[in-house]
């Protein structure tokens, strides 16, 4: 890939859009003045390609590099840059490999809304890193390289500077996966920890379901036998309510007999009803008829005079229109004979003004001819006065440069003279400076030996130092292990007290109904608000771990009760929870305080082994003071406890003695899980905090320790500063005494360059003295040819003046005849004009009139049609009055036919009546016995609804399988009272344990499957961990020796001698070692990097780069202000060696040095027109060559 181009928008002080395009095989050079945004360009490329850090765009914020405005423009709200590369080859990503052109867009908003996009598409920050992955590009690859960068990389710790070979060898991506890696192998690994911990508890919880299955079989078989001989029992009663329905069915038969016969005599009367109806129905609509036929009647007479009336006013309106149109025919008749008139006279206008027109042509081209020829006459005599003035003005410079070569002859021999006087004495004042050096060398020699005694002794110290310094790193080291290893105990325990929280929080070793309604509590927080509900009573009660096996028996039958604050809201309670379907709960209520016994107990309270938490702690120990324990047993208690049924006796063993029973065996483990793991958790938080104190204290002696080592630091660095000081006295002295050497040398040499200089001085002297007279002599004939040439030029000049006046007058006469001729074309057009417009009024005159024409005949014919029409409506007038009056009398007989009719009905009407009320009778007496029949019928399905719940098969079925004359439903019932009492008897059963060990089994399964897999997970992530490892190890080995052995070629190349290699740091892993840059420019032996000068260190850090580039070059290389501490020698071999590499890599170079500007095949000047607002200037070198040549 090559850059083809860079478009910047908004970014710092490009306020406008700015682009610039890029040479694809060469160098491209960006110069400009200081603080005119040159650098920005370097920022703007590091930024789109993903720089995240604001200070290494010179910035306190990312919001920095939207432009901020300036004296005359508004802040913008908006950054975009987008770079442009050249993808010909496809060397890059596979899904980008047939773009023959990638665009990497960066914009960003005031809001802090970002957006990244690849081809305009936008993408993630880490696709654009991917892209450039490996190819040294990125915001801290080794491709660019911006001002002060140069002395970082010679400055830079060692760990620092070896990310340059990490880019280069394409560690980076394997540095990204291993740390993706690490992090998901510390993810997998505490996960594993809560899946093993949630693992341990499931395993408890398993062991105490077993027993909970048990007593669910032997619920589910008695009650199999209930619901077997409940189903014999619904069957027999099915069997007595199905005789009385066939009875009181017979009774429903003979009522609906009774009911319809009287039906069918109620129809016949209906019969006669209907009939009557429908005769008067159609005598209605008879009289319908006929009222319709008058009222037609009466429309049409009343639609005949409206006609006749609107027929008589259409007359009147065509009278009218005649008239007016009469008036309007003979107007148009006059205004045509005017238009006739004005038509004539518009055409003799427009023939006369033809005539003038043609007359001015002829005049126009006439005096355009003269004119041409005077003209022709001014440019000759021009011409020979702009010949003789070039003459002129090349005898003025030659008399010029004459005088100047006479002057500057002059005081060249004046100055030969003070110069020949002055080396003289600066010759015998040199003789003196050959002594004096020769002194002061001698000085030098003695001091220098002095200060390096004293080196040696700087030199003995810092080594001590040292030594303490690195007992006390490895100290420091010890402390660091112990406390990751402190934190990983903290970490292991938090995880762990989290799982155990997380289990504690579902109350899963507790029935379904306590589970469903806590889970509801913590869907309605509300709740425990409105009713004071406080949880349960084991979120209260603390057991003694070693007494938490005795004291089983009487915990394990409370410790799901659930906490009221008051017992009035209970009734409200047990409502809610009825109504939810949450099945057998237990509340107690922290107002209603249990009894104490009187008399002092014997035996050990309980309460000596249990503690409380609050609101609990009075309700509990008056609770559990009846209850006592005896260590040696409590058979002996027996009867005492029989006879004081105020107290209870907890033996060992699960042995419980109360005032009526005696309990034996051990307990279910599932509820006293809960408050083991309730101690768990509490040693837990315990711990937790123990470990967090330990790692306090660690931390302290840690922060103790790292000061001491801070303070031998400070005492090292104080004596190497020293020591620096020292060594830089040394060299300052060594200095000393080579420039004192060097004076003397100079000293000797300066006297035998006087003596040379002297004896050229004479020659020069005797030189300038023959030019001087020759340059004289010159310049008298160059000023008598002046003369001549000017006389000749002053006659010239006044012929051009007479022959430009007599132009200038025939070009007056041109201009007025073209005025004269553009006036009369006008008045032709006009005159056209109003011609077209007469004859246009004239055809639309006439138009008109024939149209009135018409017009008149169209009003007289509709005139001729109303008389007509008039004329046919009063004919046939009179017939309409006499068939309205026939209709009239028809219709009144029709009438007094209804009324009789009406009466009729009414007479059939009230016997249906009577009729209707008997049936009603028979009716409600025949529903009561239906309701009767349906009862027995509801009560017969309602049977066998229930035993739906029992069986599959009809209930006739199962009667032929029963002895119907043995079985009673007394006994029957008595018999499922009996075994639903056996089944109260065995207590609260959970049905769901089968179920739940069933789960809980597949859930173990589940999660040893998936501890098994976070353990393979973990092997996986180590090895390849390892195997990243590895493969970074190889690869930065290989490009550590082959940089290292071209760092060496390139600094003797660009120092002309001397040496320099990389050192890796000393390290346990090659991956954590860093690099020392060990550095000997020719002539030196430093042991310290940091003294080199600033050019020398500049020289160094090149040399690393290009030694980089010559193993993997970039696709590009962006240089900003780099070779700004090279002298012009080193400028010259900084510029060779980018020649070489032009070939491999783009580069892009940012400088003030006119020589590195040389270099460049196209040229950006960066420039401000307009305060704080930058904008660029292009030269292409090799375009400008072809314009030249």
């Amino acid at each position: 890939m090559r850059i083809k181009s860079l478009r910047v928008s908004g970014f710092k002080s490009f306020c406008h859009a700015v682009e610039l395009g890029f040479t694809e095989h060469g160098t491209t050079v960006v110069v400009g003045p200081n603080g005119c945004g040159k650098s920005n360009v370097v920022d703007a490329i590091r930024w789109v390609l993903g720089e995240q850090r604001p200070k290494h765009l010179r910035g306190g914020s990312m919001e920095d590099v939207i432009f901020a405005g300036s004296a005359f423009q508004k802040p913008l709200g908006m950054a975009e840059v987008t770079l442009t590369f050249a993808n010909p080859t496809g060397d890059t990503l596979s899904r980008f490999n047939e773009y023959s052109e990638i665009a990497v867009t960066r914009r960003l908003y005031r809001s802090g809304e970002s957006v990244y996009m690849i081809n305009k598409t936008p993408v993630r920050l880490m696709d654009i890193r991917e892209l450039f992955m490996d190819t040294g590009i990125g915001s801290t690859g080794y491709s660019i390289v911006e001002q002060g960068r140069v002395g970082e990389i010679v400055s830079a710790k060692p760990a620092e500077r070896r990310t340059l070979i990490d880019d280069a060898a394409g560690i980076v991506k394997f540095r990204t996966k291993r740390q993706a890696a690490e992090r998901r192998l510390e993810e997998t690994g505490q996960n594993l920890l809560r899946v093993n911990d949630v693992l341990g508890e499931l395993q408890d919880r398993e062991e105490g379901l077993r027993e909970h299955v048990e007593n669910a079989q032997t619920y589910l078989d008695l009650q199999s036998q209930c619901r077997s001989t409940e189903q014999n029992l619904l069957v027999v009663r099915w069997h007595e309510v199905g005789l009385q329905e066939e009875k009181l069915d017979a009774k429903v038969a003979e009522e609906q007999q009774r009911q319809q016969d009287l039906q069918t005599e109620k129809s016949v009367v209906e019969t006669d009803l209907q009939r009557l109806n429908l005769e008067q129905t159609q005598r209605t609509d008879q009289l319908t008829r006929k009222r319709e036929a008058l009222f037609q009647k009466e429309r049409d007479i009343q639609e005949a005079e409206n006609q006749r009336r609107l027929e008589q006013q259409t007359i009147e309106n065509a009278r009218e229109q005649q008239g007016r149109q009469e008036q309007e025919l003979n107007e148009l008749q006059e205004r045509l004979a005017r238009l006739e008139g004005a038509v004539q006279d518009a055409s003799g206008q427009f023939e006369t003004l033809t005539e003038k027109r043609e007359v001015l042509e002829t005049e126009v081209a006439e005096i355009e001819r003269a004119r041409t020829e005077q003209n022709d006459v001014l440019q000759e005599v021009t011409s020979v006065l702009q010949s003789l003035q070039k003459r002129l003005l090349k005898l003025h410079m030659e008399l010029t440069n004459q005088t100047n070569q006479r002057n500057f002859l002059e005081e060249r021999l004046t100055q030969f003279q003070e110069r020949l006087q002055r080396l003289q004495g600066q010759r015998d004042a040199n003789a003196e400076l050959v002594r004096q050096a020769e002194d002061r060398a001698h000085a030098s020699r003695q001091q220098l030996g002095s200060l390096q005694a004293k080196q040696t002794t700087l030199e003995t110290r810092v080594e001590a130092l040292g030594l303490r310094s690195s007992q006390q790193e490895s100290d420091l080291d010890e402390l660091d292990q112990r406390i990751r290893e402190l934190r990983f105990q903290h970490g292991a325990s938090r995880s762990r007290l989290e799982s155990l929280q997380q289990i504690q929080g579902q109350y899963e070793d507790f029935s379904d109904s306590v589970q469903q309604f806590m889970e509801r509590l913590r869907e309605q927080p509300q709740l425990r608000e409105q009713w004071g509900l406080r949880g349960l009573l084991a979120d209260h009660l603390i057991a003694e771990p070693e007494w938490l096996e005795q004291v089983a028996p009487v915990l394990s039958e409370v410790l799901d009760w659930i906490v009221v604050e008051r017992s009035a809201q209970l009734p409200e309670l047990a409502g809610f929870c009825q109504q939810e379907g949450f099945g057998t709960l237990r509340f107690l209520a922290l107002d209603r305080l249990p009894s104490v016994p009187e008399a002092t107990l014997p035996g050990v309270s309980l309460n000596d082994h249990l503690s409380y938490r609050e609101p609990l702690e009075e309700w509990g120990r008056r609770f559990f003071q009846r209850f006592r324990m005896d260590e040696s047993g409590v058979w002996s208690h027996l009867r005492e406890a029989w006879s004081d049924g105020s107290v209870i006796w907890v033996g060992p063993d699960g042995v419980r003695i109360d005032e009526v029973t005696v309990q034996t065996g051990s307990v279910q483990e599932g509820s006293l899980g809960f408050l083991a793991r309730q101690q768990e958790i509490e040693q837990l938080e315990q711990q937790t905090s123990g470990l967090s104190e330990g790692i306090t204290e660690q931390e302290g002696q840690q922060k103790t320790l790292r000061e001491a080592w801070g303070q031998t630091q400070e005492a090292l660095e104080q004596v190497q500063s020293e020591q620096r000081e020292q060594e830089l006295e040394v060299l300052g002295h060594t200095k000393e005494l080579e420039h004192h050497q060097l004076e003397l040398n100079r000293a000797r040499q300066t006297s035998k360059q006087f003596d040379s200089d002297l004896r050229q001085l004479q020659e020069e002297i005797s030189g300038a003295e023959s030019r001087y007279e020759n340059t004289t002599k010159l310049l008298g004939e160059l000023e008598v040819e002046r003369q001549e040439l000017e006389t000749t030029a002053e006659t010239q000049q006044e012929r051009i003046q007479s022959q430009s006046r007599r132009v200038e007058d025939a070009a007056e006469d041109l201009l007025q005849r073209r005025i004269a001729f553009t006036e009369v074309m006008e008045q032709q057009k006009t005159a056209e004009a109003t011609h077209v417009r007469l004859c246009q009024e004239h055809s639309e005159s006439r138009q008109r009139l024939q149209l009135l024409d018409s017009g008149q005949s169209e009003n007289n014919r509709r005139l001729t049609q109303s008389r007509e029409r008039i004329e046919t409506i009063d004919a046939s007038f009179g017939g309409l009055l006499q068939s309205r009056d026939t209709l009239k009398v028809e219709l009144d007989s029709e009438t007094v036919q209804h009324v009789k009719q009406t009466e009729q009905q009414n007479e059939l009407t009230r016997t249906l009546q009577a009729k209707q009320k008997t049936l009603e009778t028979v009716v409600s007496a025949a529903h009561d016995t239906s309701l009767k029949l349906a009862e027995f019928r509801m009560q017969r399905e309602q049977l066998e609804m229930q035993l739906r719940d029992f069986t599959e098969q009809v209930p006739a079925t199962l009667v032929q399988g029963l002895d119907l004359e043995n079985l009673k439903v007394r006994e029957l019932s008595r018999e499922v009272q009996r075994l639903k009492a056996k089944l109260n008897a065995l207590g609260p059963v959970n049905l769901a344990a089968p179920d739940e060990h069933a789960a809980l089994v597949e859930r173990l399964q589940f999660l040893t499957e998936q501890s098994e897999d976070l353990q393979k997970a973990v092997d996986d992530l180590k090895r390849t961990i390892r195997d990243i490892n590895v493969e970074s190890r190889r690869r930065f080995r290989e490009m550590f020796d082959q940089v290292n052995e071209h760092f060496g070629e390139v600094f003797t190349k660009l120092f002309d001698g001397g040496e320099a290699r990389m050192v890796l740091t000393e390290s346990e892993d090659l991956l954590d070692a860093g690099i020392d840059i060990v550095a000997q420019p020719p002539g030196k032996k430093l042991q310290n990097i940091n003294l080199l000068s600033g050019g020398e260190k500049a020289l160094t850090a090149i040399s690393l780069i290009f030694a980089i580039f010559l193993i993997k070059p970039s696709p590009f290389c962006l240089l900003d202000e780099v070779d700004a501490p090279l002298d012009d020698a080193n400028v010259g071999r900084f510029n060779n060696l980018i020649r070489q590499l032009a070939d491999k890599s783009q580069f892009i170079i940012i400088t003030h040095n006119k020589k590195t500007m040389e270099l460049g095949d196209r040229l950006y000047g960066v420039t401000m027109e307009e305060p704080g607002i930058s904008k660029t200037v292009s030269v292409h070198f090799q375009t400008a060559e072809r314009m030249v040549a």
